[in-house]
């Protein structure tokens, strides 16, 4: 049976419910742009930035740091719906990625459930995205309370599913990758990473129990959310 030495967590949509926080974020987003323009039809130009935001979120000619680009996306969201406004497209960016950090928590009960499980086993944070876009929500929902580690996939030579990022954390924490579990909510980059780099067991957050696509890869274990962890490990280990 494998010993467990640390545990590798995601972030977004693993230890946050980055799904409440876009909630209330669109919401004053829209009351932003409905007090700048009589009429706007706000739906629609969230989904285009959403659209926009899925398709390109960083600058493919990595030219362009991520704030400007994504005012970019704004503007061009705008300009869908009739309305050239570089100015309500910086505000509406700053909202974005500001005010929803305000929103930015770990999911309702996690603290406990963490504390208990960092009194046994070293917690590595292991998130991908540009360091201006992660750190701040790294500091919002205080993961520096509970994680001594944490890496940030945008400030590494590689992001996940690459085995190197997922052989610095397990060398953060003192373990082999044969020691380590990953947690998180991604098959195509935590999944497929802890795979790659051969963890004792990788774990899918899957709170919708959504079917595993055909192809993809497969984790050892499914759980709803990181409350089921205890028990998860526990047979891990048997």
């Amino acid at each position: 049976m494998p010993k467990i030495n640390a545990i590798l967590f995601d972030l977004d949509n693993t230890l946050v419910d980055c799904s409440t926080a876009d909630i209330r974020i669109y919401e004053i987003i829209s009351s932003i742009a409905r007090n700048k323009v009589s009429g706007i039809d706000t739906p629609a130009l969230i989904n285009h930035f959403k659209k926009l935001l899925i398709e390109v979120p960083f600058d493919p000619d990595n030219k362009i740091p991520v704030n400007p680009w994504r005012t970019k996306l704004w503007a061009k969201a705008l300009k869908l719906e009739g309305i050239d406004d570089r100015d309500l497209a910086e505000k509406l960016n700053y909202s974005f990625h500001n005010e929803r950090l305000e929103f930015y928590k770990f999911t309702g009960g996690f603290n406990n459930v963490l504390k208990d499980l960092l009194k046994i086993y070293t917690g590595v944070i292991i998130t991908n995205g540009d360091s201006e876009i992660q750190r701040p929500k790294l500091k919002a929902c205080e993961a520096q309370k509970y994680f001594k580690h944490i890496v940030v996939g945008g400030e590494e030579p590689y992001e996940k599913p690459h085995p190197s990022i997922f052989r610095k954390a397990c060398k953060m924490a003192n373990c082999s990758p044969e020691s380590a579990i990953i947690v998180g909510d991604s098959l195509q980059t935590d999944i497929q990473g802890g795979l790659n780099s051969n963890l004792a067991s990788t774990i899918w957050v899957n709170p919708k129990n959504n079917p595993i696509p055909e192809n993809g890869p497969i984790p050892h274990y499914q759980v709803v959310s990181i409350f089921e962890l205890p028990i998860i490990i526990k047979n891990i280990q048997q």
